[in-house]
């Protein structure tokens, strides 16, 4: 069952929508409607029955845990200060000028007060922990007090099935344990501002198949530029581990709780995802498909694929549309197609033929030509330094890039 929903482009918890008022689900774009459960917090549904069927929110609970547990801690909040300026879901708190690695913090409930509160400060913040995706705790408390806000970090078996009790969010802050920081009692140079702070210096098996095989991950670069928070560090798409150099210790430290891992929606991939056709039919079956028998994810995608790649876009990344179709199957589906950026210039040649002298896909810094015989390319004749492309030369095609009458 859904626990978020958009209005107004801003996302929104089943306590703050009345009922009967129609908001939009941010996965399928259809109208929910928020309810009261028997046993069960109050939640969103999908008006038409269609919807309800189809969109994965509805039937896979959206990450349900964390969603339910922000929910529920949006309505202790909303409930403990009736008369507060500012309660809600997911706010961006600003962190600029900090020397953490993020321009931006998302906190998952927050409650702003109209006046200085002599404990909490500006507001309050609750995060919600859960299995296997950790915080920067240190890093993110850091912003947090530096904006003005005090922090409560809470787990999953905080929240009961229907409600936070408030006394949970005061013992926190009473047990002085690390779980809760005031503005009244911390400082923020007294967390650490480095995200390796938080990782491990072991490096872990984890069952990986390449650490058995060849005794170690097989690790890939997941650049910054699509990350919120700006982290670039290395994954291995075979067991899900992490791991990021520290400048500092001069090493490899760890992540096998997901601290490093990006808080964004699969979704941001929908027009920037071209999937095989032999592997899925749509993105749709993509993503809910499995990689080695995990599931699809942002982070496995920036490390692997060539169609996602840097873009001035809004998510950081290239979303194609495709521009035109060169080549089909027997069966009528699309082998060989051109696609285009709907942000900047850049063009993707997508080849599923399977023929293994063919690149499977192809970036130009602007438009192909056609003459080049876009069906057989192996790679882009504007960067090949095959001698068949000096002028003098006389070749038929290029040995390297395939590209005809080079």
């Amino acid at each position: 069952m859904p626990f978020r929903a958009l209005d107004d482009g801003k996302i929104v918890t089943p306590i703050q929508v009345n009922d009967q008022q129609p908001v939009e689900c941010p996965e399928c774009r259809s109208i929910l409607y928020p309810r009261d459960g028997d046993h069960r917090a109050r939640h969103f549904f999908h008006a038409a029955d269609d919807a309800a069927e189809s969109c994965s929110k509805a039937g896979q609970g959206e990450s349900d845990t964390h969603a339910r547990c922000t929910a529920l801690a949006v309505a202790t909040l909303a409930d403990h200060y009736p008369n507060a300026a500012r309660v809600g879901a997911e706010i961006t708190i600003d962190a600029t000028g900090t020397p953490t690695t993020p321009e931006t913090r998302r906190a998952d409930a927050l409650v702003e007060f109209d006046e200085e509160n002599p404990f909490f400060g500006g507001g309050l913040i609750i995060e919600v922990q859960h299995k296997h995706h950790s915080k920067d705790i240190e890093g993110t408390s850091h912003d947090y007090l530096s904006a003005g806000y005090s922090v409560a970090w809470l787990e999953s078996e905080d929240f009961g099935d229907e409600q936070l009790d408030y006394q949970v969010v005061d013992d926190a802050f009473r047990a002085d344990d690390g779980r809760a920081f005031s503005i009244r009692e911390y400082d923020p140079w007294e967390f650490d501002t480095r995200v390796e702070a938080n990782l491990d210096w072991e490096e872990k098996s984890r069952g990986c198949h390449f650490v058995e095989e060849y005794g170690s991950h097989n690790w890939s670069q997941v650049p910054g530029y699509a990350h919120p928070d700006g982290y670039e560090y290395e994954y291995c798409w075979w067991c899900g581990s992490r791991r990021r150099y520290d400048h500092e210790l001069t090493r490899f430290v760890y992540d096998y709780e997901g601290v490093l891992a990006p808080e964004v929606d699969i979704e941001v991939l929908r027009d920037a995802v071209i999937p095989y056709p032999d592997v899925a039919n749509d993105f749709d079956d993509w993503k809910n498909g499995d990689s080695f028998g995990r599931e699809r994810s942002v982070e496995g995608a920036l490390a692997n694929r060539t169609d996602v790649a840097p873009c001035r876009g809004p998510h950081g990344i290239h979303e194609w549309t495709r521009k035109e179709v060169i080549k089909r199957r027997y069966d009528d589906r699309v082998d060989v197609a051109l696609w285009e950026c709907q942000h900047c210039p850049v063009h993707l040649l997508t080849n599923h033929t399977g023929h293994g002298e063919t690149e499977a896909a192809i970036l130009f810094g602007k438009a192909p030509n056609p003459d080049w015989g876009l069906d057989n390319l192996n790679g882009n004749p504007r960067k090949c330094n095959n001698c068949s492309h000096h002028e003098q030369a006389d070749w038929d095609y290029c040995p390297d890039c395939f590209q005809i009458d080079p």
